[in-house]
C-alpha cells in the first residue's frame, strides 16, 4: 500500500486538512444516532463532530476530542480520493510557544495506537500511522515562502482563541520574542454581540459575523451590518496596537498575516501598509505540514 502524506491542523474554531474544514466541536453521544452525518464511531462509542467550537482545554491530549477530530478529517480527505484504508504519514501542529512543553505528549497521544479502525458517517476506515510529526503552527504554514520575506518579519496567525506571533530574523524564528495573545476572533465576536445587545436588544448568530469577517460584507440588515463592521475595524486596530506595543519596527518589519483570520486584516485594516502581506488560505498550516513531510520522507 502506498504512503499518503496528510496534514491535520486542529484549532479551537475549525479543524483543517488540505481540502477539509470541520468545526471543531465534539460531542460524545449516548447511543448510535439516527442520522450518521459527521459522526465518528470508535471503540464502541459514538461522537458527533462539527456544529460548534472545541471547549477550552489545557492541552490537545487531555481527552479523546483531538483524536476524534483527526479521524474525521482523515476520513474526509480519504473520501476525496476514493479510499477507505491507507498508510499515512501524519503532520499535526502546536503553537510554537507550547512546542517544548507539549510536543512529546502529543506524539505519545497520537501513537497510542498506530492502527485506527473506525467508522465515519457509517463507513468503515482502516488507517495505519507510519509516523506522526509535530510542527509549529504558523511557521509551518510559511516555511516554503521564507525566501520571499525580508530580513525582519513577523508571522501573525489569528485563531479563534489566540493570536500567535512569530518573529523571524533572516528566516529563523526568534524564540525569545514569540507571543500568544488571548485576543482571538472569539473576543471580537463577544464585543460585537455586546454592542448589538446595547443597540438592538438582540445578538447576531456567529455565522453572520464570520461571513462579514471573511467577505467584508453581507446581505443582512444594514443596521446590524454597520455595527458588525465597526466592531471589526476596532478589533483590527487593537491587533495592530498590540503588535506596535511589542516594539516591532512597523517601517522595517514585514507583517505576514496567515490563515482564515488574515481575511479580517485584509477587509478591515483602515490604512493599508506596504509592508503587510496577507496569506488568507484557511488550509495554510495543514498544507505546510504536508510540504515539510514530503521533503522529510521523500514522498511525492
Amino acid at each position: 500500500m502506498s504512503e499518503i502524506i496528510m496534514g491535520v491542523d486542529i484549532g479551537y474554531g475549525n479543524t483543517k486538512g488540505r481540502q477539509t474544514l470541520i468545526q471543531s466541536g465534539v460531542k460524545k453521544l449516548a447511543s448510535k444516532p439516527p442520522i450518521d452525518t459527521k459522526t465518528v464511531e470508535y471503540n464502541g462509542e459514538y461522537y458527533a463532530v462539527g456544529g460548534s467550537k472545541l471547549d477550552i482545554q489545557k492541552s490537545k491530549t487531555e481527552n479523546e476530542n483531538t483524536l476524534i477530530l483527526t479521524m474525521a478529517t482523515i476520513a474526509e480527505e480519504l473520501k476525496k480520493i476514493g479510499k477507505t484504508s491507507a498508510d499515512i504519514r501524519l503532520g499535526v501542529g502546536l503553537p510554537l510557544t507550547r512546542m517544548g512543553a507539549e510536543k512529546q505528549d502529543y506524539l505519545d497521544y497520537m501513537l497510542r495506537s498506530r492502527r485506527l479502525n473506525f467508522k465515519y458517517e457509517g463507513k468503515g476506515y482502516s488507517v495505519y500511522l507510519l509516523s506522526v510529526d509535530v510542527f509549529p503552527q504558523g511557521y509551518a504554514g510559511v516555511v516554503s515562502k521564507l525566501n520571499t520575506f525580508g530580513t525582519s518579519a513577523v508571522v501573525v496567525d489569528i485563531g479563534s482563541w489566540t493570536i500567535d506571533i512569530l518573529p523571524l530574523t533572516e528566516g529563523q524564528p526568534d524564540l525569545a520574542r514569540c507571543k500568544s495573545l488571548a485576543m482571538g476572533t472569539i473576543t471580537a465576536m463577544g464585543d460585537i454581540n455586546e454592542s448589538l445587545r446595547q443597540k438592538f436588544g438582540e445578538e447576531a448568530d456567529e455565522a453572520f459575523i464570520k461571513e462579514v469577517m471573511i467577505n467584508g460584507e453581507s446581505n443582512i440588515n444594514r443596521d446590524y451590518l454597520r455595527v458588525i463592521q465597526e466592531g471589526l475595524y476596532n478589533y483590527v486596530e487593537d491587533i495592530m496596537n498590540n503588535l506596535r506595543s511589542l516594539k516591532f519596527n512597523s517601517t522595517l518589519t514585514q507583517f505576514v498575516f496567515i490563515g482564515g483570520g488574515a481575511s479580517i486584516i485584509k477587509n478591515f485594516l483602515k490604512e493599508q501598509e506596504a509592508n503587510i502581506t496577507i496569506m488568507d488560505d484557511v488550509f495554510i498550516n495543514a498544507k505546510g505540514y504536508e510540504e515539510i513531510l514530503r521533503h522529510k520522507y521523500k514522498v511525492g
